[in-house]
């Protein structure tokens, strides 16, 4: 196989930052290969003239195969200098790369149709939805370790698309599990931090409050997206366990408060407690029998929609 051709232009558009720095070493890698990068790579910001960037490219690499010239945040540079990069897109430096890292690259424009074919364009906007999880699970993975469906619903759930903080989060979760193999719900829910917002939390809010109205229409806002339904399923399951593990501590003979931080409730203990005592233990078993068979159902086949409408309602009577 032969080794990947380096182009002389790259565009990095989209604004997560973990994916841009991914692309950008990689692409820094491919065109400096071994040398040092302190002697072929350089960098400038938005507000740099465009005479020092094309110095920078337009001089011979030392001791290295290509020299690199980035310009960050560079929305602003492109529109100040669009003739004259509309020109070099015609007639790039021969040893060195540009890359222009821009949260928006509108593809109508005279700039953008120049791109191809001396150039590449890099997309490096969040996943969503069903693409989301499969960047945790590929994450995991690349970290040596499996992720449970619910555990990765779980943390899209709470951490949201930004990919910087789930990379960290992943880093903390594996180093939590050791030698286990897998990443389970309960370990999310042990070391991460939420941070998607409170309307992440609002079905499983109105679950415990009872609310079936609410869970009803939080529901149908959650499931707009395709794939969505695993996501807040994992949640659901991640409540429902938590309720569990509280009412057998409960029947134990823990009192309710002990109980709660052994499930780590720490948030709307009251409500909690009132939820406790008003399913019971044998109520949130079957809460936990229904949840497995709503996960059945929809890995084989059944509508998510109704299907979860019909979970978050049972789980509210």
């Amino acid at each position: 196989m032969s080794d990947p051709v380096v182009k002389p232009i790259y565009v990095l558009h989209g604004k997560d930052a973990h994916l841009r720095d991914e692309a950008r070493r990689r692409i820094v890698s491919l065109a400096v290969g071994d040398a040092d990068p302190q002697v072929c790579v350089s960098s400038f910001d938005a507000d740099t003239e465009l005479a020092a960037v094309l110095d920078e490219l337009r001089t011979l690499p030392f001791l290295a195969p290509r020299r690199v010239v980035i310009v960050r945040e560079a929305e602003s540079f492109v529109t100040a200098n669009r003739e004259a990069l509309e020109k070099y897109f015609d007639a790039p430096a021969a040893s060195a790369t540009l890359i222009l890292e821009v949260g928006a690259w509108p593809g109508n424009t005279k700039l953008a149709k120049k791109l191809n074919p001396a150039g590449e364009l890099v997309e490096c906007t969040s996943p969503e939805g069903p693409k989301l999880l499969n960047w945790i699970r590929s994450a995991v993975q690349a970290r040596g370790k499996t992720i449970a469906p619910d555990a990765a619903g779980l943390l899209a759930e709470w951490i949201g698309p930004s990919l910087t903080l789930l990379s960290g989060e992943l880093d903390k979760v594996v180093t939590y599990i050791g030698e286990r193999p897998a990443v389970t719900a309960r370990d999310v829910a042990a070391v991460v931090t939420a941070v998607a917002g409170p309307e992440a939390f609002a079905v499983t809010n109105a679950i415990t409050r009872g609310d079936a109205k609410s869970a009803l229409r939080a529901t149908t806002a959650a499931l707009r997206t395709r794939g969505a339904e695993f996501a807040l399923l994992g949640q659901i399951a991640w409540h429902v366990r938590r309720a569990l593990q509280a009412a057998q501590g409960v029947a134990a003979g823990q009192s309710p408060a002990a109980a709660m931080k052994a499930a780590r409730v720490f948030y709307g203990q009251r409500e909690f407690q009132d939820m406790l005592r008003k399913r019971g233990l044998k109520k949130l078993q079957a809460d936990a029998r229904r949840l497995l068979k709503t996960d059945l159902g929809m890995k084989t086949g059944t509508n998510p929609l109704p299907a979860m409408q019909q979970l978050v309602i049972e789980l509210c009577n």
